[in-house]
């Protein structure tokens, strides 16, 4: 079975993870993030190098009253070529992992009860709050218009996810501090590989800051390999 393109994944993050807006803008994708955070807000590029002007995102960032932020994929060398010389630095450099859902089924998880539901209940909301994830991501959940369900274990852990074209993408994974380390997290992703399953998907995605060794660890673990990277670039402070 063949993995998912780097291209059918950043197309299942924008349609299981939205922005508020898309704005196609002379080559460049513009999307509106209503403080939902870095993979909303991103701007992305459409059309060859050679076609676009960057000074015109970033206007239509500002318009926006968003920092001029970029997103940068593995196509985009030429780019980040671009931004480097006009003082964006890097900024968390993120990594997409896959895993054929049946795969993922056998592999041994942990006993800690899981649910699914259409909506967060209170112990979601304060677990997601916990961990920085508050109204304006959870109105992201909320506008993604893709089949999607709520994974919780108790008031220990929680998980986003939702299906696009065969692939379902798992966002927010947040554990409760006190019960880190303890398999909740492991129980979460077996839970959100039922739930894949049940939505006719081969594939179950997951995305993380490179940076987070627990979390590479842990869905590295389970099987789950590297299938696409990007990183963004932030306009420097003056």
């Amino acid at each position: 079975m063949q993995k998912p393109t780097s291209q059918e994944l950043f197309n299942t993050l924008d349609a299981t993870w939205p922005a508020k807006q898309f704005i196609n803008h002379a080559g460049w994708m513009i999307r509106e993030g209503a403080g939902g955070g870095q993979r909303v807000s991103a701007t992305t590029l459409e059309a060859p190098l050679k076609d676009v002007d960057i000074a015109v995102a970033e206007r239509k960032m500002q318009a926006l009253r968003q920092k001029e932020l970029f997103m940068v994929r593995g196509s985009d060398t030429d780019l980040d070529a671009v931004l480097k010389s006009a003082d964006y630095g890097v900024v968390d450099p993120v990594v997409v992992l896959v895993s054929p859902v049946n795969d993922l089924l056998k592999h041994k998880h942990t006993v800690h009860p899981t649910t699914q539901s259409g909506t967060p209940n209170t112990d979601a909301q304060a677990i997601w709050a916990a961990g920085g994830i508050g109204p304006n991501r959870l109105a992201i959940m909320e506008r993604a218009t893709t089949p999607k369900a709520i994974i919780q274990s108790r008031d220990m852990g929680v998980a986003f996810a939702s299906a696009y074209q065969g692939i379902a993408m798992v966002h927010a994974v947040e554990v409760s501090k006190n019960h880190r380390r303890k398999g909740v997290a492991n129980a979460l992703m077996y839970k959100a590989a039922l739930w894949a399953q049940d939505q006719k998907c081969e594939w179950l995605a997951v995305l993380t800051v490179r940076e987070n060794t627990p979390a590479c660890t842990l869905y590295q673990a389970l099987g789950m390999t590297e299938a696409a990277a990007y990183h963004y670039r932030l306009k420097k402070s003056v």
